[in-house]
């Protein structure tokens, strides 16, 4: 179970399934919290919005395989940093299956020497998921830098979902077969 908080503006956190429902619950709204966005103590809701129902409908569907695009979710960022603001919408339109290094999304907003920036952004980011982080990985085609429960098993379970159940290289065979991992990924590694 995955956890949705949101606010009048949008989304305000999304959280990955822990290995309880209480761990999730409580990891939301420690989230929720954090980003104390000035509508009072997070409360369960009662009733959904429309919007929110078909942005629960659409996560179920992307972590079932299915092709469906995220990007028209709407998103509460008055408490991102406008830098963290261009990085999530860059990283928004990555498109499902494939992959970007930190250093490539950080040329495609102009700032090409900020690849370690665009680290941090996506370590913060709140909305999992959604923004999908799980899509942004090392310049060699390495999967790290996935703060969400499971770390980086989960990273590699969503990128092999998105790609229709191929499997995702493991650390093992990355550090056994450089040039053959390379060839499974869905990009092609730059230098940063």
């Amino acid at each position: 179970m995955c956890g949705l908080a949101f606010t009048s503006h949008g989304l305000a956190a999304v959280v990955l399934p822990s290995q309880t429902e209480a761990a999730t619950e409580r990891a939301l709204l420690r989230m929720a919290t954090a980003r104390h966005l000035d509508e009072g103590k997070p409360q369960p809701a009662t009733e959904l919005p429309a919007w929110v129902e078909s942005a629960v409908e659409s996560i179920v569907e992307l972590l079932a395989g299915g092709a469906v695009d995220l990007g028209a979710i709407p998103l509460d960022i008055r408490k991102l940093t406008p830098f963290s603001v261009r990085v999530h919408e860059a990283a928004r339109a990555i498109p499902r299956g494939e992959c970007k290094s930190y250093g490539e999304l950080a040329r495609s907003i102009g700032a090409p020497r900020a690849a370690r920036a665009v680290g941090r952004a996506m370590a913060t980011n709140p909305f999992p998921i959604v923004v999908p982080c799980h899509r942004v990985v090392g310049s060699q085609g390495d999967l790290h830098g996935f703060s969400s429960p499971g770390g980086v098993r989960t990273k590699a379970a969503m990128l092999e979902i998105e790609r229709g159940g191929s499997p995702a290289p493991s650390p093992a065979k990355r550090k056994r077969d450089k040039a053959s991992t390379q060839a499974e990924l869905p990009f092609t590694p730059t230098s940063e």
